[in-house]
C-alpha cells in the first residue's frame, strides 16, 4: 500500500511559520526594536518530520523572549498578549539592588548606535557611561515594555490554523486516492 504524501500539509506548515516570522519582523520594525538587526536576523524556524507528524520549532536570539513578553521593573508591572490574545503579566522581573540592573556595557553600545547624547544640569554633555547608568536604573525601576512581536502573530495565525491545515490535509488525501492504482 502506498504511503500518504503530505506535501500540502508540509507546505502549509512552512507558510504558517514564515507568516508568523514576517509579521513579527514587521512589529519589531514598527516599534523601532531593530537597532543592531541581530534580533530580526535571528528569527528562524525548523520543520521536522517525525513518525507521529511534524514538529515546528521557532528560534530567536537569547533575549527574544524578553522583548516579546517584556520585563517588569521594581516599581512597574509589565504585561503582554499571549498566543490566545489574553493579557498576562510578564514572567520576568528586575530585582532591587546594585547587581540586578541591566548591563551597562550593552546599553553603552545601544546609546552609541542610536546616537544619543545626554546633557547634565548645566547643559554640558555627559559621558556615555554615565548616561548608560541612568538608563540602567530607569529600566530597572520601570521595566521593559513588551512588544508581543511573536505572541500576536502566533495568535493571528493560530486563529485560521485548523481550517487551513485541514484543507491542506484534504488536498493531500484526494491526491493520494487519485494516484492509487486499483
Amino acid at each position: 500500500m502506498a504511503t500518504l504524501q503530505k506535501n500540502n500539509v508540509e507546505k502549509y506548515l512552512r507558510h504558517f511559520a514564515k507568516s508568523v516570522i514576517e509579521r513579527g519582523k514587521k512589529i519589531l520594525q514598527a516599534k523601532k526594536k531593530n537597532v543592531s538587526g541581530k534580533l530580526l536576523d535571528s528569527l528562524k524556524y525548523r520543520l521536522e518530520a517525525t513518525s507521529k507528524g511534524y514538529n515546528l520549532i521557532f528560534k530567536g536570539a537569547d533575549y527574544a523572549t524578553f522583548v516579546d513578553k517584556g520585563v517588569s521593573g521594581t516599581k512597574k508591572t509589565r504585561t503582554y498578549h499571549n498566543v490566545f490574545g489574553k493579557r498576562e503579566r510578564s514572567p520576568f522581573k528586575y530585582k532591587a539592588g546594585v547587581g540586578n540592573s541591566p548591563n551597562i556595557g550593552a546599553l553603552m553600545k545601544w546609546i552609541s548606535r542610536k546616537g544619543i547624547k545626554g546633557r547634565g544640569e548645566l547643559g554640558r554633555f555627559i559621558k556615555t557611561k554615565s548616561l548608560a547608568y541612568l538608563f540602567s536604573k530607569s529600566i530597572q525601576r520601570e521595566g521593559l515594555a513588551s512588544t508581543s512581536f511573536f505572541s500576536k502573530p502566533m495568535s493571528i495565525e493560530l486563529a485560521k490554523f485548523d481550517t487551513e491545515l485541514l484543507g491542506a490535509f484534504k488536498t493531500d488525501l484526494i491526491t493520494h486516492f487519485e494516484t492509487i492504482d486499483l
